[in-house]
């Protein structure tokens, strides 16, 4: 009984470890670190921390998106706009609609 509750205990941690991991490209927000623009979004019902991996990826799409990082605790998205490239803001807030989400403000 002991070997079940422990490899069932094992499962669950695992399940859990997965459905929270974050998507594969991040940023980095030193702004010293490279040429990349920053550029940082509110972003309004996020609820809980699988929320961002959607949000992530449909921003990824848009063209001149370097990397996107969502914190649903802060309500934030931090765009890295890819060198050369002027972003749009309104396909990002587009985007953000996409994943049923409601855009606010460009903070940076």
């Amino acid at each position: 009984m002991k070997r079940a509750i422990s490899v069932l205990t094992l499962v669950v941690a695992i399940l859990l470890a997965a459905g929270c991991a974050t998507a594969d490209r991040s940023v980095s927000t030193d702004p010293g670190s490279t040429d990349l623009e920053v550029r940082i979004y509110e972003v309004f019902g996020m609820d809980c921390p699988g929320c961002h991996g959607g949000l992530e990826k449909l921003v990824l799409r848009v063209q001149g998106v370097e990397a996107a990082q969502a914190n649903w605790e802060q309500k934030r998205l931090t765009v890295t706009v890819s060198s050369g490239v002027e972003l749009d803001d309104e396909a990002v807030f587009e985007a953000v609609r996409q994943a049923n989400f409601t855009p606010g403000e460009r903070l940076q």
